[in-house]
């Protein structure tokens, strides 16, 4: 994936994280320091450890998520049709993620299902909320990343419009990395600009109208997919030769030498 496409992504994510995470799981933060205060950790350097682990956790929970959708999407790569068809889905189910966060429609809503009322969900997130050792912190940041999300979801289209599972998963590692900071700050710095209504609403928007961009993008991508139906063999014969040539090159690098 191109690293312009992987710094928009970083970009959209961070914004939206500190108008969206901040505002889902902003509470969570604030239970597990109240947690931690009251076992009597209360180093600046040791909060900070445990907060680290937190979204260590989130963000294993989200690459993981980006290897299942990447190797879905895998499986449209060599066929421009399929992969053009796989592009205008993730395109228009981000158009309309975007539009949810934005306000305008349910969509999100629609598909988050009902995970973190099941019994053993409630149940090991309590057990983690416990806190007894560093471990349980990590574990309830992997809980968190299950967490029935509409942000998560935008990206999960996007990565599963890669159709490669490296892609998948970075796409997913710089979505947590992005969200890891304003959560951080927020556990440091709770009560402070970042958890103003009014403040997180301007950046959300601001989120919800690139990812509606980036969406659109994606549309384009799918229909030009549609439109050369030989585009993705082609890809793919490039690469073929690329790989090929390899071998000859360093063949004659050693007799030139």
């Amino acid at each position: 994936m191109e690293y312009a496409g992987l710094f928009g992504l970083f970009v959209v994510a961070l914004l939206g994280s500190f108008g969206h995470c901040i505002g889902m799981c902003g509470g969570i933060v604030l239970a597990y320091s109240g947690k931690l205060t009251n076992n009597g950790i209360t180093s600046k350097g040791t909060l900070a450890l445990y907060h680290i682990l937190y979204s260590l956790g989130r963000v294993t929970t989200y690459v993981i998520l980006g290897a299942i959708v990447g190797v879905l999407g895998s499986m449209f790569s060599f066929n421009a049709t399929l992969r053009g068809i796989l592009f205008l889905i993730a395109g228009v189910a981000m158009i309309l993620a975007g539009l949810s966060l934005f306000g305008k429609m349910r969509f999100l809503t629609k598909l988050e299902h009902s995970l973190q009322n099941s019994k053993w969900y409630q149940k090991s997130f309590q057990t983690a909320l416990n806190l007894r050792t560093p471990q349980s912190i990590y574990l309830l940041g992997l809980l968190n990343g299950l967490l029935p999300c509409g942000f998560v979801y935008a990206f999960l289209f996007s990565a599963a419009g890669s159709a490669n599972v490296i892609n998948a998963m970075l796409v997913m590692l710089v979505f947590g990395i992005a969200t890891t900071f304003p959560l951080f700050l927020f556990g440091i710095l709770a009560n402070t600009l970042f958890y103003k209504s009014n403040f997180r609403k301007i950046l959300m928007n601001l989120a919800a109208i690139a990812i509606v961009i980036f969406g659109g993008l994606m549309v384009q991508k799918g229909i030009k997919f549609l439109q050369n139906p030989n585009m993705g063999h082609k890809m793919h014969m490039s690469m073929l030769v690329l790989e090929d040539s390899k071998p000859i090159k360093s063949i004659e690098n050693l007799g030139d030498s």
